[in-house]
């Protein structure tokens, strides 16, 4: 099972998702590779991981130079296993862009580690980019993290859809798109325009991710929320998606009270 975070809209928790998802996944006895693929490296230094230090990663695996399987950052979180990024993604990008096959350079290169990781999750940049079409390609689950706080979500995860829509000459079946609603109040107004806005579009919220601060702290503390405080509402509304996404079956909304 291969899972994608991605949304066009920067700052809806789409990295805080990926990383609390891949540890609570590996909590069940299943090896998770987490691979980042945002020139950003966001998820690579929430783990407290300097890609300077780390030597290949996934630049080198784009660009031909190493195999995925030499780039890996073993136990970078309890159970998951990290294939890290640099900001020289961005120049990979740009010259994957004259390719045959570009879109397909990710699934092909994660291809052979998919026996010894049953699961692996994909964090992508903010953007609807190569990068970025190249994890919807390699996704089985694309979950779209829509805030609460930022209506403007809203339009990227429909842009999302879009795309999914126009890459199914590459992916076929087409991945299951899923939402998960974070920054997330029942009483604010905010919460329930956008909550009734997806289910007009049709899109199925698998989560509602409650607005906290210590999800901003945990990710200034490069520690995930689901190692720091895994019995605090946030860590457990991923821990319930985490549940949904193990078994074989389409996922219900998953309701944490606040």
């Amino acid at each position: 099972m291969v899972i994608c975070c991605a949304n066009q809209k920067g700052g809806v928790g789409k990295t805080t998702s990926a990383l609390n998802v891949a540890i609570c996944l590996a909590r069940r006895g299943c090896p998770v590779l987490a691979v980042d693929c945002d020139p950003q490296a966001t998820m690579t230094r929430q783990l407290g991981i300097d890609a300077r230090a780390v030597g290949l990663t996934l630049v080198d695996v784009l660009a031909g130079h190493a195999a995925a399987g030499d780039t890996l950052v073993m136990d970078a979180a309890p159970g998951v296993d990290l294939m890290a990024a640099a900001r020289e993604l961005s120049g990979v990008e740009m010259a994957l862009v004259g390719e045959l096959g570009r879109e397909r350079f990710l699934a092909d290169a994660l291809e052979p580690l998919a026996e010894r990781y049953p699961t692996i999750v994909l964090d992508t940049p903010p953007n609807l980019g190569l990068l970025t079409v190249n994890a919807l390609v390699s996704a089985d689950i694309v979950l779209a993290p829509v805030s609460c706080e930022d209506e403007a979500s809203m339009q990227g995860l429909v842009e999302l859809r879009g795309t999914l829509s126009k890459l199914r000459r590459l992916r076929d079946p087409e991945p299951q798109l899923l939402t998960i609603l974070t920054r997330w109040a029942p009483a604010r107004v905010m919460s329930q325009v956008i909550e009734v806005s997806l289910d007009e579009l049709g899109l199925p919220v698998v989560a509602k991710v409650p607005s906290r601060a210590a999800v901003g702290q945990a990710g200034a503390e490069h520690v995930p929320l689901a190692i720091t405080a895994p019995d605090g509402c946030v860590a457990l509304a991923y821990e319930r998606l985490a549940d949904k996404l193990a078994a074989a079956h389409r996922p219900e909304p998953v309701v944490i009270s606040s």
